[in-house]
Parts: C-alpha cells; sequence; structure tokens
C-alpha cells in the first residue's frame, strides 16, 4: 500500500551489507571508524550449538570469547547496522556505494589521520565549490567519503 504521491506509508528498516575478504577483521575496522560495537550472537550460538542445529565449524569465537557464525560479522551503532560477510572474490572495481562520515571540517584531517592510524589509506583531498572532503579507502580497499 502507498500513500497519494506513491511512497510507502513508512520508512523501511534496512542495514548495509558488506562483501570482504575477511568479515571479522574489517569489522573491527569499522566498529573503530564509526564508534560502533560489535553485535553479540554468543548466547544465540551457544544455544543452536547446544540442540545440535548448527557445528562448531560454523561458528567463529573472537579473542575476547564473543561468538559469530564463520564469515559474517555485524556491528550496529548510531546508525544502520552493518554486516560483513566473507567472499572469495577479491574487489577489483570502484565501489558503485559508498559511506560517506560526517565529521566536520573543524574534524576532517584529524579524523583521517586516526583512520590512517587504524589502516585507512587517504586517496584525494577535494575541496571545490560543492563542497569539502577526504576520499579514504579502508583495509580492504572500499572507498567512502570524510566529510
Amino acid at each position: 500500500m502507498t500513500d497519494t504521491a506513491g511512497a510507502p506509508p513508512q520508512a523501511y528498516d534496512w542495514q548495509l551489507q558488506v562483501d570482504a575478504r575477511d568479515a571479522h577483521t574489517i569489522a573491527d575496522f569499522w566498529i573503530a571508524a564509526l564508534s560502533y560495537e560489535l553485535e553479540d550472537n554468543t548466547a544465540f550460538i551457544e544455544d543452536l550449538l547446544s540442540r545440535g542445529a548448527v557445528a562448531t565449524a560454523d561458528t567463529f569465537r573472537r579473542p575476547d570469547g564473543v561468538l559469530s557464525f564463520n564469515g559474517f560479522e555485524a556491528i550496529r551503532g548510531s546508525g544502520p547496522r552493518i554486516l560483513f560477510h566473507t567472499v572469495p572474490e577479491e574487489k577489483t572495481i570502484k565501489n558503485r556505494l559508498h559511506l560517506d562520515v560526517n565529521v566536520g571540517r573543524d574534524k576532517l584531517h584529524s579524523e583521517a589521520e586516526r583512520l590512517i592510524g587504524l589502516s585507512a589509506t587517504q586517496v584525494r583531498e577535494v575541496e571545490d565549490p560543492g563542497g569539502h572532503w577526504i576520499t579514504m579507502t579502508d583495509p580492504e580497499g572500499n572507498e567512502f567519503d570524510l566529510q
């Protein structure tokens, strides 16, 4: 059902899913970059294990003891949930979709330096009539902009 303007009657709940070489490692980068938290599925997975619904090989235990499914890691924070999924292929082309991380002009350079310390790479800085941002890549080469 839609309203008279053709829009859905309410906003959809959504998450961002990101393909990765290593979902568990790249999740750690984005936890630090966005001040998000790891989604802790330990109790859920332990229940599935106790009932024989999943095998131990299907799980991944982080150094802090948190369980997740092997090849999947989710993080949550002030924005949408982000789910990282390990895939066999490497990233080969530019993203068709990217994150804009809005930090404010006064924090732009200090935040870029902080993220470089977390293994991000600065690609370029753009200042034009449309705005000022720094394009970066995460440790797996996914582009994002600091604004």
